[in-house]
């Protein structure tokens, strides 16, 4: 599949996503993570334009991209709540 556009967003339950058309979008929170963690969440979001599920292709897919699967998993289960309260009304 090929990438479509790619945007940024004020998302409030996804750091990122992927379209069936291969558009990709992001949350602007992002920019607050380590340099790794959006490699990550772009690495995961790009594994998606290939498999469109978390099938275990996927994953393998995944790790294959150099990233750091279980750090970034831990990363966001200490940080992602303080990085979604940027911009809370």
């Amino acid at each position: 599949r090929r990438r479509g556009a790619i945007s940024i967003r004020d998302t409030r339950s996804r750091w990122g996503s992927c379209a069936r058309d291969g558009a990709l979008s992001f949350s602007w929170r992002l920019i607050m993570a380590p340099p790794e963690i959006l490699d990550y969440v772009a690495a995961h979001e790009c594994a998606h334009l290939v498999h469109l599920n978390h099938s275990p292709a996927y994953w393998r897919l995944l790790r294959s991209l150099d990233v750091d699967v279980r750090a970034a998993r831990d990363w966001f289960a200490a940080n992602g709540q303080r990085l979604y309260a940027y911009g809370a009304a």
